[in-house]
């Protein structure tokens, strides 16, 4: 029998164990309090994530990007109609939140998406290019892709290739009814791109079919038989009733323009810094003076070009020596392989220079020739090599366009002039490493999943700031010694380029410069053959802001770096470039007003933790 006290210990244990259990219970079923922070207090001070905004990004990479969910795909007037009332509902949740109940890390996050959300819901309101442009129902990459690179297993692909060209003729067929004003500019690009995407149907989807089972073999070819006459119908609607649709205009406009800069590119209006840093007057970041500050640049970039001319050669100008040095070029059969020597070349000297981290030993970057429908919208290449958002894979390729069987001889030496040595060496650490594949790279495994899937203008400032001034340094040795000033020489002629792009993309969207003016500063001043330049317009004039705003990107990046060196001070450390750019490459290449937030908080953290509250 037992005794009172053992019977009165058992009552305790039990009841004891009872209560933790109910305690349990209770803090486990409870709705999850996310952060130890209350309301009130300041955005992003919060140390443990908020788990309802990880769950609005998710929502947001499922709902708009599509990332691990399927979206509706065939373009019809629906399906852009819903995308924009999703981000909308989006951005209502996400203002909804109390950035108090953030980590930093969350609140940066926070603007970077709320940044994206209002830049895309204005800009998809009012600048319907699925209405204008019929290369918008022709875009090929996922298919060319899955035909090149991707790992999986052959019948995998295929079978959804078969899904892919079922999708690319429903486009084509809402084409029709979408596609409401016409853009003359773009009658000529529009049909090269369906004749291109027409040779990938005819040639490389039936040889890549060769490689699938039968019945999955003969479902595809059918596939692809049928996207063939339903590009040669749509083709004909192009030429015969896009044509005598109304004109439309494909200018963005001057608010519209300073509103992307705010929220897209989150450029600040007022700086004194970036002011000095980029000789920039007060509201210099927006239309009007932006256009004006592009000018001034770019007769900045003139001046250097003339004088390092001068000291080159007294009798020649810069424009002569260019030409000299672009006449000896590979063959056209090098081209691929050329590239892939330069692409390699690069990580060595990536390396041997210690400029950032690589942490891998099986990262690769090659060259290859593009798809046949590419050259519609480029002129050298370097487009859809990219892998998919968050793709496990280190290796990518870097697109090139060779000679195109059908040009004539003019145009493609014109072509092979501007793939030349002093090119390649130029652009490429911009494009492999530590550029482009370097930074997708790490972006791909970025700890911050909104990180991994969207970036910013900053992340073409940043390949400015390679190719500028990383690439052109003597001491890093890149160039050849007895090539270092003539190539040195085509680094200020790109400089140059993307400075003109300030003027051409502010000046064509806000009415400031006419089609043909800005096919003459990209040919007659700045350098390059017109068939090139009038490519090059092309793409600015279907977008508006991407391709000036990395040009401030990288003046911001330029007064980041000064700044790193100045905090390091402060923190009595001693910086180095390498703890600069592998500290950038893990941060992300989003806005550079958020990347020096998160850097100089990383460094507070590091250093002096106590100084943070």
């Amino acid at each position: 029998m037992m005794s009172i006290s053992a019977k009165f210990c058992t009552h305790v244990r039990v009841g004891c164990r009872l209560t933790w259990i109910v305690i349990f219970c209770l803090v486990f079923a409870w709705p999850p309090l996310p952060v130890w922070a209350g309301p009130g207090d300041a955005p992003g001070s919060a140390t443990r994530l908020a788990r309802n905004f990880e769950q609005l990004v998710d929502r947001y990479l499922c709902e708009v990007r599509g990332g691990d969910c399927s979206l509706p795909s065939n373009m019809s007037a629906a399906s852009f109609a819903r995308r924009i009332e999703v981000q909308q509902a989006i951005l209502a949740d996400l203002e909804k939140i109390d950035r108090g109940r953030l980590t930093l890390e969350q609140d940066i996050d926070w603007r970077f998406l709320r940044g994206i959300l209002k830049a895309n819901i204005r800009a998809e309101g009012e600048v319907q290019r699925w209405r204008q442009d019929p290369r918008q129902y022709v875009f090929t990459n996922g298919i060319i892709f899955k035909i090149q690179a991707d790992h999986r297993h052959p019948d995998e692909r295929g079978r959804d290739l078969v899904g892919e060209l079922r999708t690319l003729r429903e486009r084509v067929q809402n084409a029709e009814d979408n596609l409401t004003q016409y853009i003359p500019n773009w009658l000529i690009y529009s049909n090269a791109r369906i004749d291109g995407t027409v040779i990938v149907m005819e040639e490389h989807v039936p040889t890549f079919a060769d490689r699938l089972a039968p019945e999955l073999r003969d479902e595809l070819r059918r596939e692809a038989e049928q996207t063939v006459i339903a590009l040669g119908r749509f083709r004909s609607f192009v030429n015969d009733e896009w044509t005598k649709r109304p004109q439309g205009d494909f200018r963005i406009g001057a608010d519209l323009y300073n509103y992307l800069h705010e929220h897209r590119h989150q450029i600040p209006t007022a700086d004194r810094d970036l002011e000095r840093i980029s000789r920039g007057e007060r509201g210099f970041t927006r239309i009007p003076d932006y256009h004006e500050w592009g000018w001034k640049q770019y007769r900045i970039a003139e001046g250097h070009l003339e004088r390092k001319a001068a000291m080159m050669d007294p009798d020649k100008t810069w424009k002569e020596i260019i030409r000299e040095t672009k006449s000896l070029h590979p063959f056209n059969e090098q081209l691929v392989s050329e590239g892939i020597w330069l692409s390699r070349k690069t990580r060595d000297w990536t390396i041997e220079n210690d400029l950032v981290t690589i942490p891998w030993d099986d990262d690769d970057q090659l060259m290859v020739a593009s798809d046949p429908s590419m050259s519609a919208s480029q002129w050298w290449g370097y487009g859809p090599g990219y892998l998919p958002a968050g793709h496990s894979s280190k290796k990518m390729a870097w697109p090139v366009i060779p000679i195109q069987p059908e040009w004539a001889n003019d145009i493609a030496e014109e072509n092979l002039t501007e793939k030349d040595w002093s090119f390649y060496y130029a652009i490429g650490p911009h494009e492999a490493y530590p550029g482009h594949h370097l930074m997708r790279l790490y972006q791909h495994r970025n700890e911050r999943k909104l990180r991994r899937w969207e970036k910013s203008s900053s992340d073409q400032g940043w390949c400015y700031y390679v190719e500028w001034e990383l690439t052109p340094r003597p001491e890093y040795g890149f160039f050849p010694a007895d090539m270092q000033d003539r190539y040195e020489l085509e680094i200020l002629r790109l400089k140059l380029w993307r400075m003109g792009r300030v003027i051409i993309d502010s000046g064509l969207h806000t009415g400031r410069m006419t089609w043909e003016e800005a096919v003459d500063v990209e040919s007659e001043r700045t350098g390059f053959v017109r068939r090139g330049a009038e490519i090059n317009i092309d793409g600015i004039a279907a977008g508006g802001t991407s391709t000036a705003a990395p040009t401030i990107a990288y003046f911001q990046w330029m007064l980041l770096r000064e700044d790193y060196f100045s905090k390091m001070r402060e923190l009595d450390a001693k910086g180095t470039l390498k703890d600069f750019h592998d500290r950038v490459y893990n941060i992300g290449f989003i806005p550079v007003e958020l990347v020096r937030e998160q850097l100089m908080a990383d460094l507070e953290r590091q250093y002096r933790p106590e100084w943070r509250r």
